[in-house]
């Protein structure tokens, strides 16, 4: 099971995109004063833990994948429509309360680029610009490294003839680099979850020809599963 300290982050990226999906088509039942009035009649004995928990449920249900702990953390026998399990443990109410607290404290981010950046500096990653190339509505990327996995969301977020969940898997093995690639699939707002790959995952999920993209602050097992899927 993951960290304290780990979680923490996994949480706090969480919602920052939960905050950017949230204003870009706002339903005022996740942040602001019709949802803080909503849970004060409804909480009775919870905390801001199973605050923040109920609300990744949501988003998750929404965006399948793309909120939950079940792929940053490889819970497979989880099923697929399960975010956390049982074993899952959340933050205690203290923790989860400064959390929500500075989370909404200040604006949400104005852009897809500033969401991943959010949810990477709560990883404590910071990304760097990488140029992805021309992409076409036919190829296949296989991605790799948080800078390169974050340049593909942005572009494919921005490119009206481009399939995130059909053209993109990504190769991820830490908690860290899987958030990363599958909160895309919320802030590309695709309807299912993003292809991982991780340096024990089958290969045969990756079509023949599928280009590979690698980051420079990609982990070496990593690139190495990489370069062994799209080698064929």
């Amino acid at each position: 099971m993951a960290s304290v300290e780990g979680q923490r982050s996994f949480y706090a990226a969480a919602l920052a995109a939960l905050r950017f999906v949230e204003a870009r088509r706002p339903t005022k039942r996740r942040f602001g004063p019709d949802a803080d009035a909503t849970w004060t009649a409804f909480r009775g004995d919870l905390g801001s833990s199973a605050r923040i928990d109920l609300l990744l449920r949501d988003a998750d249900a929404q965006w399948p994948g793309s909120f939950g702990a079940r792929l940053p953390y490889g819970l497979g026998a989880l099923a697929a429509d399960e975010p956390f399990g049982a074993a899952w443990v959340p933050l205690d109410d203290v923790d989860a309360e400064e959390l929500w607290r500075r989370v909404v404290a200040g604006p949400a981010p104005s852009s897809v680029r500033d969401a991943l950046t959010r949810a990477a500096e709560a990883w404590g990653i910071t990304l760097s610009p990488f140029d992805l190339g021309p992409i076409g509505a036919a190829d296949k990327l296989v991605v790799v490294g948080p800078s390169a996995i974050a340049a593909a969301i942005d572009a494919f977020s921005r490119g009206t003839d481009l399939d995130w969940n059909d053209q993109v898997f990504a190769v991820a093995t830490s908690p860290a680099h899987r958030q990363l690639a599958i909160l895309g699939a919320a802030l590309v707002n695709a309807s299912k979850a993003t292809r991982l790959v991780n340096t024990d995952g089958p290969s045969t999920q990756v079509p023949r020809g599928a280009r590979l993209v690698a980051s420079a602050d990609a982990s070496a097992s990593d690139r190495s599963t990489a370069e062994r899927v799209t080698q064929g």
